[in-house]
């Protein structure tokens, strides 16, 4: 299982101000056996606020993986954000994917999903992204709507060479 391989084991509550994904990409996305797994190849932010960032700044870790437990896939709902052009007026246009449309896109290489912010209710998260591309539209804005779960945060290092 993947989580042996980390030395960091961090389980979500509520983030309590120490890691976060804000201008994170993952490249790669998995979903097996109710567990969704994004893989980040630069890492994520740990904030001095975390035991062990000693730095007093806030620092990368290396590459990590953010996992959360969900039971079906089919709980997930991605809404990407597109314009349209019509009459010379701009209009945006919302478009749903199932969550293994965007899984596949990212595993492709063709995209790749850059976290911004996250939000919280009582029965669900929502992740504001944005879908990056190699070629035009470059990139979409979207929405990943979770149903209330914890995440967990799995690293081995933190990295003072890139502290923000």
């Amino acid at each position: 299982m993947v989580y042996e391989s980390f030395k960091h084991v961090d389980p979500d509550a509520f983030h309590d101000n120490e890691i976060t994904l804000h201008d994170c990409t993952a490249d790669k996305i998995s979903f097996e056996n109710g567990v969704l797994l994004f893989y980040l190849p630069d890492g994520f932010w740990v904030t001095p606020h975390h035991k062990d960032n000693t730095f007093g700044k806030i620092v990368r870790t290396d590459a990590s993986v953010v996992s959360f437990c969900v039971e079906d896939i089919n709980d997930i709902i991605v809404r990407v954000f597109t314009k349209n052009t019509w009459c010379r007026r701009q209009k945006a246009r919302v478009e749903y994917l199932h969550m293994n449309e965007l899984i596949d896109a990212v595993n492709s290489g063709k995209r790749t999903l850059e976290f911004i912010t996250q939000y919280r209710s009582y029965n669900e998260q929502m992740w504001h992204c944005v879908i990056h591309s190699k070629k035009k539209p470059y990139y979409a804005e979207c929405q990943i709507h979770l149903p209330e779960t914890d995440a967990t945060f799995l690293w081995n290092e933190l990295r003072p060479d890139r502290a923000w």
